[in-house]
């Protein structure tokens, strides 16, 4: 019966049997209040029914008084017939009026009878007063009987509602003693009712609770014992029997967990083997630094220490005994234990040196609570080789260094005879046109040719070294593409006519400047054109420039596309590569080494840009070259960008000639400026007209443009002012502008008027006509100074300063210069060769510029030589021009010598005036 009890309960969650529990003693307690406070009210209603019965009768005590006095003053007025009982009479009355009032409220008939009865006797008494007064003694007599009558039957009214009244107030009090009495009993039934009724439910609830608890208690203790046969309590739906299916599971799952951990343990064992066969040390710390497990190569890696380690030891106490045992280097002991700490934990791994001499990679890192993996590694034999491996890189660098010097040594002597061939070749046919043997100009050219060509071949292998090297360096500067464009499509127009081509160019006018090594992308053009017009016959070859977009931010491409034979897949495959062409027959049929496109792929790549083909047999071929708008920063130590001078830098006293620049636009000031820059002239610049006149009468520029279309002041305004000034009116003015108006500017002075946008070559040839013959006018006794080592390039220097008319001591090296100098004037400029004995270029240049007789002296450096970042500065800040010894040398030395000799000749006739 208890079972299904319990059975039946467990249908109901624990919660519900409480809550039912209290329900109802809640409803016990609800009815039991409900009654009581019925009861309470009647008992309430009836105390005041007694309240208004004992009201009633102090009114009727009140009224019986009032009557009393009355009927006593009445009467002793009959007597005495004073006034003082007829007042207290009056008072009387009234008293006796207004508890009639009160009386009225509650008892409106009763006091009705006792006002006519007590009006009845007042009257018949007032009779009698007055039959008194009137000395009528027998009629006051018989009235004042009748008063009394009527005064009797007052007091009989009012003792029978007074009896009336104390019998409704004893029937009351009853009501009220019943009432609460029987509240009582009742109250006390409800208690315990309740009692028994909750202690019922109670002892119900709790054993359907803890019988089953008990039982789960039970199970547990036997399941913990390892009991897996326990037997568990009936399931239910209460939160108990949920517990049961837990337990259920629990116990279910207990083989399975055995199962598990047998498991466990072989894997244990086998993770433990496994790190016992590994070749390497291995330990592990608990997050307090304390070792938990260390394998036997470990202990073998630290012979000695090995036998003193235990696990619980923290890494400290091994350091310690270590310290002990003598295991640590020279340093003092505590120094030795907290470099040692200080790594602890590092992620990044470290060498140590161990005992007998052996090196440990130690790689540590931290487990997910805190603990400490720690893998010691024996790498003494990987130490060796590495020291074996860098030993070997020190000589191959050796090596490579003295591969550099003797490729530099090797270039500079193959140069130096190649130089002389090609410039006595070249005055050869100077002198031969000059004379009108035509006969001979072709094998002359034939030798500059052959000299040229392999002077070109020389440089390739040199570039080519250097790249292989890691030495190419780079000299970073913002140039104007366009006039770049131009300049490359000059020299590459012969080369497109010899083979019948058409060369194309498509250059937007306004596609502006970059910032990269002009030198390195303008030879990759030139490779690219030239092998476009070699690979094409009658047809086209066409360079496309345009600025892109993309990812990596802004690029600019030059696509160089020819209709020539075009490539296979198998062909490009091979293309970059350093000494091949497409296949061998390209080789017999058009010449070629093979290593233009591999130095221009590998210059564009340095400059942070790239070379791609796309070419399809037959077809022709597209060769694209892309640059970043900003060359990338150089991460050589030698590697320099050589600093742009400053918008209004003024040169110093002896430099090239000095040309000022007026343009209200500063973009467009800026682009003729870049055009100068590149030819060697010193640029001042101006922003408006009379900034124009002041600088020019400031610093005598040797050449002026000027922009007519300008605020304020405007460009006709300047060129008058300029040539009304004496100082100034030799200057030559070279007007640029968007206006033509030739005859008006040629009236007013100028010496040439060029139209925006203005052609570069077109300004450099104007300048130079202007400027050039300034200097067969004056200082004809100052000669030039040649040193120069090498007797044939001496002799080439010697007829190009001879053929511009001026004079020339050639001396062999830079000892004889020095001594020359010390004896003899300043000359009007110096030719300076590098390589030289006793005392080479630099050596020259550093006593050059240490004497103030000769600091102001220019100098034209001409070297076959490889120069580096650190050479090129220290000429820069010494020399005024650096000419490579090559194929048109000689042309870029008379131009300089032409420049230098003007600017030379205008300071002289500054001093002169």
């Amino acid at each position: 019966m208890e079972s299904g009890r319990l059975d039946f309960l467990g249908r109901f969650s624990i919660s519900a049997r409480l809550v039912f529990l209290f329900v109802v003693l809640l409803v016990a307690m609800v009815g039991s209040s409900l009654y009581l406070m019925r009861t309470l009210g009647q008992a309430s209603q009836t105390t005041e029914d007694a309240q208004k019965v004992s009201d009633q009768l102090d009114i009727i005590a009140g009224v019986r008084a009032a009557f009393h006095d009355l009927r006593y003053w009445q009467t002793d007025l009959a007597v005495s017939l004073l006034n003082l009982a007829e007042n207290n009479a009056t008072d009387a009355r009234a008293r006796l009026d207004r508890e009639l009032d009160r009386l009225k409220a509650s008892m409106p008939t009763e006091a009705e009878a006792l006002r006519q009865s007590y009006q009845r006797f007042d009257a018949v008494a007032k009779q009698a007063v007055d039959a008194y007064t009137d000395d009528q003694r027998v009629i006051g007599n018989t009235l004042f009987a009748q008063a009394r009558q009527d005064g009797m039957d007052v007091d009989r009214i009012l003792t029978d509602i007074e009896g009336d009244l104390r019998a409704k107030a004893q029937a009351a009090r009853q009501g009220v003693l019943d009432e609460f009495s029987s509240g009582a009993r009742f109250s006390m039934l409800m208690t315990i009712g309740a009692v028994l009724l909750g202690g019922f439910l109670t002892y119900i609830i709790l054993s359907s609770i803890l019988t089953p608890l008990h039982r789960l208690s039970a199970a547990i203790r036997g399941i913990t014992r390892g009991d897996a046969d326990v037997e568990l309590p009936p399931p239910s739906r209460d939160e108990l029997g949920k517990m049961t299916e837990a337990l259920e599971l629990l116990r279910d799952s207990y083989e399975e967990r055995q199962k598990l951990a047998e498991e466990a343990g072989r894997q244990r064992s086998t993770l433990f083997d496994a790190i016992e066969s590994i070749n390497q040390g291995f330990a592990l710390y608990d997050k307090d630094d304390r070792l938990q497990l260390v394998n036997s190569h470990y202990r073998q890696l630290q012979p000695g220490l090995g036998d003193h380690i235990a696990p619980g030891m923290t890494f400290a106490d091994i350091l310690r005994v270590a310290v002990k045992l003598g295991i640590h280097t020279d340093r003092p002991e505590e120094e030795w234990i907290a470099e040692r700490l200080r790594h602890r934990g590092e992620e990044t791994g470290r060498l140590e040196l161990f005992a007998e001499g052996r090196w440990i990679q130690i790689n540590e890192r931290r487990t997910h609570d805190g603990g400490i993996v720690a893998v010691y590694t024996d790498v003494t034999e990987l130490q060796l080789r590495q020291a074996q491996l860098e030993t070997a890189k020190e000589e191959a660098d050796r090596a490579t260094q003295v591969k550099s010097e003797f490729l530099a040594n090797m270039s500079h002597e193959l140069r130096t005879p190649l130089n002389a061939i090609i410039g006595y070749s070249q005055i050869l046919q100077e002198d031969a046109t000059d004379a009108g043997n035509t006969d001979t100009i072709p094998d002359l050219q034939k030798i500059e040719n052959a000299g040229n060509h392999l002077l070109h071949l020389i440089n390739d292998i040199l570039d080519l070294s250097k790249i292989e090297a890691g030495r190419m360096e780079v000299y970073v500067e913002t140039f104007d593409i366009a006039g770049l464009v131009r300049d490359v499509q000059t020299l590459v127009q012969p080369l497109a006519t010899n083979n019948r081509n058409q060369l194309v160019v498509d250059c937007p006018a306004d596609i502006g400047q970059v910032s990269s090594d002009i030198t390195k992308v303008k030879q990759a053009l030139l490779n690219l054109l030239s092998n476009a017009t070699k690979f094409t016959q009658d047809g086209t070859v066409t360079l496309k420039v345009q600025r892109t977009s993309g990812v990596a931010g802004h690029k600019l491409a030059f696509s160089v596309t020819d209709t020539g034979i075009g490539m296979s897949e198998q062909q490009m495959s091979r293309l970059f590569q350093a000494f091949s062409q497409a296949d061998n027959s390209t080789t017999r049929r058009f010449g070629g080494t093979g290593l233009g496109l591999a130095i221009s792929r590998s210059f564009a790549r340095t400059l942070g840009g790239d070379l791609t083909v796309s070419s399809e047999p037959g077809k022709g071929s597209c060769f694209t070259l892309t640059l970043p708008a900003e060359a990338p920063k150089a991460k050589e130590e030698g590697t320099a960008e050589p600093a742009a001078a400053p918008a209004e830098a003024v040169p110093e006293h002896g430099s090239a000639p000095r040309v000022l620049v007026v343009d209200d636009d500063p973009s467009a000031g800026h682009i003729i400026g870049s055009h100068l820059a590149r030819e060697g002239y010193s640029l001042l610049y101006a922003k408006s007209g009379p900034e124009a006149i002041e600088m020019a009468r400031l610093h005598k520029p040797d050449a002026i443009t000027l922009d007519i279309m300008m605020p304020q002041v405007d460009g006709w305004s300047v060129l008058v002012a300029l040539k009304k000034d004496p100082e100034l009116a030799e200057i030559p003015v070279v007007i640029i502008s968007i206006t033509n108006e030739r005859s008006l500017g040629f009236n007013l002075g100028a010496s040439a008027m060029l139209t925006k946008p203005v052609d570069r070559n077109e300004l450099i040839e104007v300048l130079k006509r202007h400027l050039t013959p300034i200097a067969g006018t004056a200082a004809k006794d100052a000669p030039i100074l040649i040193v120069e080592d090498d007797p044939a390039t001496r002799e080439i220097m010697t007829r190009a300063v001879e053929k511009l008319e001026f004079k020339a001591v050639a001396l062999s090296n830079g000892r004889e210069g020095m001594d020359w100098l010390a004896d003899n004037e300043p000359p009007l400029a110096i030719l300076l060769d590098l390589n030289m004995p006793e005392l080479n270029g630099f050596g020259f240049l550093r006593h050059l510029r240490g004497d103030e007789r000769w600091a102001n002296i220019p100098v034209i450096v001409c070297t076959a030589q490889e120069l580096s970042a650190r050479e090129r500065q220290i000429l820069g800040k010494n020399a005024q021009l650096v000419i490579a010894k090559g194929q048109a040398a000689h042309v870029e030395l008379s131009q300089a010598i032409r420049n230098i000799t003007a600017q030379a000749t205008r300071s002289l006739a500054g001093k002169v005036t």
